[in-house]
């Protein structure tokens, strides 16, 4: 999707313009000046649709390289990784942006994760990518996908540090989401399916700690 607005910069890199980019650059254009939505440079490249794929993640390291910020968030909260895994830009363009740093644990404003936009989208590669890269951070991510039978049957499981079975992309509504931030680091990826509706939050109690339960003093966000 091309922008409406933004500098000649950003259209020219929404655009595909490789060489433009770079004489814009050299001519001392701001990479990270937002446009009315806060949308970078680097946000319209994981945005882009070009016409070749592989020019994608070429560009996305080019602007990086030449200091793009890739945890800039726009008016709504949304990072470069963000835009890259809601428009499934491609495990290449995720890998390139987790190289330089975004941040893959990072929130909207709405409270969902680049995890959360991959696993709606059904990108399991990009997930994948998301999900080694928080476990090198030392961050376990665990996704929970409850699932309701057209009999009331709910069925709930549990995938640590890996992508939900294949065939949940199918039925899947849109995801819910939250980081766990605790006594250890914890990423935890709650996939509301069909049948299964609101979300409530409520803190762990500090004491009498049950197993199976949150860890104390964390928030978790449950169904």
């Amino acid at each position: 999707m091309l922008p409406a607005d933004g500098s000649a910069l950003l259209r020219a890199v929404a655009q595909g313009k490789f060489r433009l980019t770079r004489l814009l650059l050299e001519g001392g254009a701001y990479i990270n000046e937002g446009n009315a939505a806060g949308q970078t440079p680097l946000m319209a490249a994981c945005r882009a649709r070009y016409a070749d794929p592989l020019e994608q993640p070429r560009m996305v390291r080019y602007l990086l390289e030449n200091g793009a910020d890739p945890n800039i968030p726009d008016k709504t909260g949304k990072t470069a990784l963000m835009h890259a895994c809601a428009e499934r830009a491609g495990a290449a363009v995720a890998a390139v942006l987790l190289a330089h740093g975004a941040d893959p644990s990072a929130r909207d404003y709405a409270g969902a994760s680049a995890l959360v936009y991959a696993i709606n989208r059904g990108d399991r590669e990009t997930l994948q990518a998301l999900l080694d890269a928080c476990k090198a951070q030392g961050k376990e991510v665990i996704i929970i996908t409850t699932d309701t039978s057209p009999s009331g049957t709910k069925t709930t499981r549990q995938y640590l540090n890996s992508p939900p079975s294949p065939g949940l992309e199918e039925k899947r509504s849109p995801a819910l989401c939250t980081v766990l931030m605790g006594c250890r680091p914890l990423a935890v990826v709650a996939v509301s399916l069909p049948g299964q509706r609101g979300l409530r939050e409520r803190r762990a109690p500090r004491h009498g700690h049950r197993r199976g339960a949150p860890r104390a003093g964390c928030w978790q966000r449950s169904l």
